[in-house]
């Protein structure tokens, strides 16, 4: 009716009123299409714009209602940017945690965590970070099971997985060789060490352990009452689970050396 009056007195401005307190009746009965219509005829009206924003979102989270659902609570840990750099990330509900460690000669260290809103497509998961710049996770929902990015995004079932078996790391201390080697077996843990001898004939070297216990993951490490089991973290490098001894990467072997089993 105020848009039949055209510009008589004030009635172009309550015609405006009028049709935006017609869309947020929409909004708040959840008929975000329909309001969703009705506030982009509005422009920069009030907060129209905001509206159509909400009205986006609740769409999103509508028509991919199966996708949240299945990524909420749910962890997955991916290279943080370098080979000792570890992400994660965790959603709940309409958000994204993101966090970081890192590990050197002192063990594991903790860079924050910030949270970040998502939206999803039919492809992609795009998470948009504090400067703006976006992070794209490709994902495949299979029923209420969901796979992110192929083999840069692993679960910690995925981890532990794949850092069963055995792994070394050789580096020098001081000028002298050492190794340091451990195996992962389905909840159990064993680990052993040998250093070369100083000032002794060659060939020589001392040997600590083994140790042994059990374990469970951790962010970026391993909750363990094996001696030395602080020292020891996991990361994605190239597609893979990685294990690795203080910041350095370990390399796959097929068994513990043994006492009589090293050479310097």
């Amino acid at each position: 009716m105020f848009a039949d009056l055209g510009d008589y007195e004030d009635s172009a401005e309550m015609a405006k009123k009028s049709q935006y307190e017609a869309a947020k009746a929409l909004f708040a009965s959840a008929s975000y299409e329909d309001a969703r219509n009705a506030f982009s005829q509005l422009g920069e009206y009030a907060d129209s714009k905001a509206y159509l924003a909400d009205c986006d979102h609740q769409i999103m989270m509508q028509t991919y209602a199966d996708v949240i659902t299945a990524l909420d609570g749910k962890t997955w840990y991916f290279n943080g940017g370098a080979d000792n750099v570890l992400n994660s990330i965790v959603f709940s509900g309409e958000s994204a945690t993101i966090s970081q460690v890192y590990f050197d000669g002192n063990r594991e260290h903790d860079n924050g965590s910030n949270e970040h809103p998502f939206v999803v497509n039919d492809q992609m998961i795009v998470v948009t970070m504090d400067d703006g710049s976006e992070l794209a996770i490709a994902y495949n929902l299979s029923g209420s099971q969901i796979n992110l990015g192929e083999k840069k995004y692993f679960t910690p079932e995925e981890v532990d997985k794949g850092i069963q078996g055995y792994w070394k790391e050789r580096s020098s201390v001081l000028g002298g060789e050492s190794e340091y080697n451990i195996c992962f077996d389905h909840g159990n843990v064993i680990s052993e060490s040998a250093s070369e001898a100083y000032g002794s004939t060659s060939g020589e070297y001392y040997y600590y352990g083994p140790y042994e216990g059990t374990y469970t993951l951790n962010f970026g490490g391993f909750d363990t009452e094996m001696r030395h089991g602080m020292d020891w973290f996991f990361n994605i490098i190239d597609g893979e689970v990685a294990v690795l001894h203080f910041g350095d990467v370990c390399t796959k072997t097929d068994k513990l050396p043994g006492e009589n089993g090293y050479k310097f």
